[in-house]
């Protein structure tokens, strides 16, 4: 039996009148067709315009019926499109994740993958189609770090859609190759312990106070907005870091890791500086916040870095290469750098930046030459120099090497 599809029907001139065709919904029991009506139109309708209006009742009719009796088909697993793996994969994994890995899979997907491998069917999706894509993006960004994140944002989908049964070829990491950084890393900035405390005079409160958390403790931006009274234990000396506010909408959530939720020291100065916040500057609130604005709400992030970092680097006249962005993380970086150059043990400084091993720590940090580093070095230059101090003096190698000129 033929499929009641929705039809548009058509209408032609027959003569000087115009005529309307469509396929009527009842099917011929002896041919199992549907058979074919034509009507003519009478002498009021003389146009093309006119004669699709006038088919127009006949069509909704059919249609109105076909879409009654329209019987779902059964979803083709081996058949589905990225697109359509995407579509499902948003609806029921994206709301699970943070706002800020939700915004940045969208951004993936919207600028990459969409356009590119969308209407690819998800059994054609093998290595040379990982490959291509992977090469593709590398032209447009030039950097490997980037098509590394796009490509872990495909690899998460794909691997989800394995998981609910849908013929995905499985494609490893390893057999792609990812493209060169084709420019040099720009250099990282951050604020040794000076130039911090050079900007942490030059703010107002409450930046002032917030920027002093961040590079004494190393917090992140959304970790120092979220801070509450309760987050304070002045009887151990502790700072807790239970939540995080999403730098876009202020929304409080859980940390970037189970590791960042952890205690942070709180300092003499610290322990100062909160007393007297609290004691002559805090506005109570009805979540606690320990910071917020004029309206009662924390702050956001880009405030916190517009209007306490930058105008009192604008401030010192402390300038940047173009396109080096500054921030909260400045600070975090500092503190880090500072105490792996003083030779404190890795395993500390892990505890302290709450990163999940050290493998994390030399991974960011890995520019970092501390004081041992710097003894070999020095041991070794020793050695080469003790030789090269000799070479010079050898009066063989002297006359040797001088030329006479006439």
């Amino acid at each position: 039996m033929p499929r009641r599809r929705f039809q548009s029907g058509r209408v032609y001139q027959r003569g000087t009148q115009w005529v309307g065709s469509y396929r009527e919904y009842e099917v011929n029991p002896k041919t199992g067709k549907r058979a074919r009506r034509t009507i003519t139109f009478d002498a009021t309708v003389t146009s093309e315009r006119a004669a699709k209006a006038a088919l127009q009742p006949y069509l909704d009719d059919y249609n109105a019926r076909a879409k009654e009796n329209l019987k779902p088909s059964a979803p083709s697993r081996a058949g589905k499109s990225v697109r359509a793996l995407i579509t499902e994969w948003t609806d029921k994994i994206l709301p699970n994740r943070k706002p800020g890995g939700a915004r940045a899979a969208l951004s993936h997907i919207r600028t990459y993958i969409l356009p590119q491998l969308g209407e690819v069917p998800l059994r054609e999706l093998n290595l040379s189609q990982h490959q291509g894509f992977v090469t593709a993006v590398g032209r447009r960004v030039d950097r490997r770090k980037t098509a590394e994140n796009v490509y872990g944002t495909l690899g998460s989908i794909l691997n989800i859609g394995r998981k609910w049964g849908y013929a995905i070829p499985n494609v490893e990491k390893r057999d792609i190759v990812f493209p060169a950084d084709k420019k040099p890393q720009p250099q990282i900035f951050f604020f040794d312990a000076d130039t911090a405390a050079r900007v942490i005079n030059a703010a107002v409160y409450p930046y002032k106070l917030m920027l002093l958390i961040a590079a004494v403790c190393g917090l992140r931006i959304g970790e120092v907005t979220a801070l509450k009274v309760s987050s304070l234990d002045f009887k151990r000396k502790l700072i807790q870091i239970t939540g995080a506010l999403d730098y876009a909408t202020r929304k409080e959530g859980t940390p970037k890791s189970d590791n960042s939720a952890a205690p942070v020291c709180m300092s003499e100065l610290l322990t100062k500086h909160l007393h007297n916040w609290l004691t002559k500057h805090y506005k109570p609130n009805v979540d606690g916040y320990l910071f917020t604005n004029s309206k009662g709400k924390p702050f956001l992030s880009d405030n916190v870095v517009k209007y306490g970092v930058h105008r009192a680097m604008t401030k010192l006249g402390i300038e940047t290469a173009k396109g080096v962005h500054v921030g909260i993380h400045c600070f975090r970086h500092g503190v880090t750098s500072e105490l792996l150059q003083s030779g404190t043990p890795i395993h500390v400084v892990t505890r302290l930046m709450r990163h999940a091993d050290s493998n994390v720590t030399l991974e960011h940090y890995a520019h970092i030459v501390g004081d041992a580093e710097r003894v070999a070095s020095e041991k070794f230059s020793l050695r080469i120099g003790q030789n090269i101090t000799q070479l010079e003096s050898d009066s063989e190698l002297e006359s040797t090497s001088s030329v006479k000129t006439a």
